[in-house]
């Protein structure tokens, strides 16, 4: 069997990526705002301060939030690397936070899905280390596929306990 070359250990066996459910909350917010501004707008007499607010919120806010969204969507990542061995994660928009996980650590993996991420796709993947530490990274795209990968391998190694067949 020949040598796996450097770059073939840095390819990623499974990715997930963000799912679009990350921008779910910047939508609520534009539509409840734009409903609240609608409302005020409306009353005899108007509530002209509310409006305002509302537009403020509007203007301001919901662009910051789509941003911040729109970077936390570039940078999140979940890789399955060095020929499937070890689990990559990269989060993080002001401190960068890059992981890397043996899957001979990994205690228990389990995929948690919110109610608009059943109905709508994605989801969060939950990991639990041999030493106890947990690992959170929600909005991903895929990640049973990734739970998939990781949950053989992890569970066959030493130190895990293995179904009986």
């Amino acid at each position: 069997m020949s040598n796996p070359s450097p770059s073939s250990l840095l390819e990623p066996v499974v990715s997930a990526r963000a799912h679009w459910t990350i921008y779910l909350p910047t939508l609520v917010v534009a539509l409840v705002w734009a409903g609240i501004y609608g409302w005020a707008y409306s009353r005899d007499p108007g509530l002209e301060g509310l409006a305002s607010v509302a537009l403020l919120v509007e203007a301001l806010g919901v662009p910051v939030l789509l941003f911040a969204a729109a970077l936390r969507a570039r940078v999140l990542t979940v890789e399955l690397r060095k020929e499937g061995r070890e689990l990559y994660l990269r989060s993080g928009v002001l401190r960068a936070r890059d992981v890397g996980i043996g899957l001979s650590e990994i205690a228990h993996v389990r995929v948690r899905r919110s109610f608009p991420q059943r109905l709508l796709g994605g989801g969060a993947l939950d990991i639990m280390t041999l030493s106890g530490e947990r690992v959170f990274v929600a909005d991903l795209d895929r990640p049973e596929l990734v739970a998939a990968a990781i949950m053989p391998p992890a569970r066959s190694e030493f130190g895990h306990e293995e179904r009986l067949k």
